[in-house]
């Protein structure tokens, strides 16, 4: 069976701070004030990208690809001097039921999308630091069951927020992680949102 993505989020982990770090000192240079200013961007600022046949997202047209963000990631976006990262994240829906159900960690009477979230909320407790964890209010992104949350915390010494969605589909699970420096988040935090707003499935039997 193959290794759920889910056990290499702590590869994720590092790799992120990695490159946080990198421009870390610069971040500290750049006027303050600026930084909380919320961005203000059009439609057209946005690029729309197709992965795999599977689903369209729209990430600000200043993000690059950038394949070293996850090695498993289908998606990796990011502005290293922004310091905004994007990545998506999927695997099949029935194996992550069926590995879950194995090890007693799955509950029948919520959905998959709910589990996922679950799962995925435990594994960031296991690498993230002074970690907290808040729900983010929406059940559906264009029709699709999904859940949003926002998480804080350090790592490394680096102090993170991330706005991640889960989404649901027939054969897969979604999880949409973006992230940057806690004290650019205001900044990027209507982007973020609008970005996973945009997550749209391909195929016609990606509907579950």
């Amino acid at each position: 069976m193959k290794k759920l993505n889910s056990v290499v989020l702590i590869i994720l982990l590092v790799s992120v701070t990695s490159c946080l770090q990198m421009l870390d000192e610069a971040a500290k240079s750049l006027d303050n004030t600026s930084e909380q200013s919320s961005e203000s961007l059009s439609d057209s600022s946005y690029n729309t990208i197709t992965v795999d046949s599977l689903y369209t997202l729209d990430v600000p047209k200043y993000m690059k690809q950038m394949n070293n963000l996850h090695p498993d990631a289908s998606l990796r976006y990011a502005n290293i001097y922004k310091e905004a990262y994007t990545v998506v994240i999927h695997e099949n829906k029935e194996e992550f039921i069926t590995v879950f159900k194995e090890v007693e960690e799955y509950n029948d009477e919520i959905s998959p999308v709910e589990n996922y979230t679950i799962v995925q909320k435990k594994m960031f407790k296991e690498t993230i630091d002074n970690l907290r964890v808040q729900d983010y209010g929406l059940l559906q992104i264009n029709n699709y069951p999904a859940r949003q949350i926002k998480i804080s915390g350090t790592v490394d010494g680096l102090k993170i927020i991330y706005l991640i969605a889960f989404v649901e589909g027939a054969d897969n699970i979604y999880m949409i992680m973006n992230w940057t420096l806690r004290d650019r988040f205001n900044k990027f935090e209507n982007t973020f949102e609008y970005i996973n707003g945009t997550f749209k499935l391909i195929k016609a039997n990606e509907v579950s």
